[in-house]
């Protein structure tokens, strides 16, 4: 196979990989951070970082927009050599994620009491509920553009940057939240403003050092800020692929939300199902936890085949890997199947909640290997820019299959909690062949950008790299 064919190799893909599960762990850590802290001031303060967490991932939606156009814009320019359609693509999209973070702040201030009421805040938790709102609602513009910078840098395949940065945010922010949370080693105590206030001041940190880190690797620079009549070109390929993400998301939480809604209905045992899922969600998640980095590598490594022109070396690649990475989740997938109730147990005492947990789990695990290849391949679909075909397979699969059987199988024909995960279950198939289908027909190859790029512009960027 000629050199300008040959497929990335493994090495390249763990290179990728391994620095986004670090990613994934600082998030895990600082959010186990607040919660514990939390916990140390009261129950009531600990109930407060649950609903703020849930409020601040509503108000996180956008990044999805921005940010899926830009793995694909920047990843995609960067693979066809257009080195300042990439660098202005960065720029673009600091500023529309500064713009964007600073609008939903305001709103959300404007909208606190609007929101605390639908939520049906208890008076018990408004206090801490209404300083963590305000420290994190400051921090959106900031956390915003950090988001975009740490997405700009995966892009560029200089993925150990936003692990470094992250890194640095966790420890002050575990610093911060037993210093002046809870006041170890002789500093001050300022309770729930210290827990809230550390998040902020973390939040700028890492922005501080992503701005230096970008500048100097020359990720952005003067030139990244292009003419607005650049940008208002530039503008529609961004948010054509970023809003059906945005779109993918919104429509898979509510369709969790009607699955909720339907085991609640259930005429008896709604809530021990509901603590089974729950807890079943949670154990399954450790054996899936690496595919998510995985997936954002694929993405990467797509968009700059895709780039490149490369496509039958992309298409050959997201197949292999796909099958690789579901092949490889059988063994695991086997494993907790067979001790899911083992597993269930390590989290409750209860024996109802155990027992629906382990039925749940016996589904999840079944289709651990499916999700295997379909996040693998999803992941090749969002470096190409097809966002609309993710977005139409879940929205499908959720809402023509899952849910409607879930209510038949579950409520209308009585099988309870079994049905409703079976039901599940047969979502995940049907997405799993549509996906497949869709890789194979190459139709998410066409949503790549034009190489066409002004020719002034250029021969004056070449002029100035020389």
């Amino acid at each position: 196979m000629p050199a300008h064919d040959a497929l990335p190799t493994w090495a390249e893909l763990f290179k990728l990989t391994l620095p986004q599960m670090g990613l994934m762990l600082c998030h895990l850590i600082i959010s186990m951070t607040d919660i514990w802290a939390a916990g140390v001031l009261g129950p009531e303060v600990q109930a407060a970082v649950g609903v703020i967490t849930q409020i601040f991932a509503m108000m996180m939606l956008l990044t999805s927009l921005i940010g899926s156009g830009c793995m694909a814009t920047v990843s995609q320019s960067l693979g066809a050599g257009l080195k300042l359609r990439a660098s202005r693509y960065a720029g673009l999209i600091v500023m529309l994620s500064a713009c964007g973070g600073t609008a939903v702040a305001l709103m959300a201030f404007a909208a606190e009491p609007l929101i605390f009421s639908i939520m049906g805040v208890s008076s018990d938790i408004r206090p801490a509920l209404t300083v963590f709102f305000a420290a994190y609602c400051c921090q959106l513009p900031f956390y915003y553009v950090l988001i975009m910078i740490n997405s700009i840098f995966r892009a560029h395949k200089k993925v150990l940057f936003p692990l470094l940065t992250l890194a640095l945010m966790t420890v002050a922010n575990v610093v911060g939240d037993c210093g002046f949370g809870l006041g170890m080693a002789g500093m001050p105590a300022f309770g729930v403003a210290g827990i809230a206030w550390t998040t902020f001041a973390a939040a700028l940190l890492g922005l501080a050092s992503n701005i230096a880190l970008a500048v100097g690797l020359g990720v952005l620079s003067r030139v990244s800020f292009a003419p607005w009549r650049w940008c208002r070109r530039a503008m529609p390929y961004l948010f054509r692929v970023g809003v059906p993400a945005a779109a993918g998301q919104i429509i898979m939480q509510a369709g969790s939300l009607a699955t909720l809604a339907i085991v609640s209905a259930l005429p008896s045992g709604s809530t021990p199902a509901l603590a089974g899922m729950s807890l079943g969600s949670r154990v399954h998640s450790f054996l899936m936890f690496p595919l998510g980095a995985f997936s954002m590598s694929m993405a990467i490594l797509g968009g700059h085949l895709l780039g490149a022109g490369r496509t039958e070396a992309l298409f050959a690649f997201g197949r292999k890997t796909a099958f690789a990475t579901g092949a490889a989740l059988l063994a695991p997938s086997l494993l907790l199947w067979i001790f899911r109730g083992q597993a269930a147990a390590l989290f409750s005492d209860d024996a109802e909640v155990i027992g629906q947990a382990s039925l749940f789990l016996m589904f999840s695990c079944l289709g651990g290997p499916l999700s295997g290849v379909t996040g693998i391949l999803h992941g090749v679909f969002a470096g190409a820019g097809a966002t609309s075909l993710s977005c139409r397979i879940g929205a499908v699969t959720s809402w023509a299959v899952g849910i409607p059987l879930a209510w038949l199988t579950g409520i209308w024909l009585g099988w309870g909690p079994g049905g409703i995960y079976a039901s599940g279950f047969a979502a995940q198939v049907a997405g799993a062949a549509w996906t497949l289908l869709l890789f194979h027909q190459k139709k998410w190859i066409a949503f790549g950008m034009r190489r066409r790029q002004d020719s002034s512009v250029n021969r004056l960027f070449r002029a100035n790299e020389q």
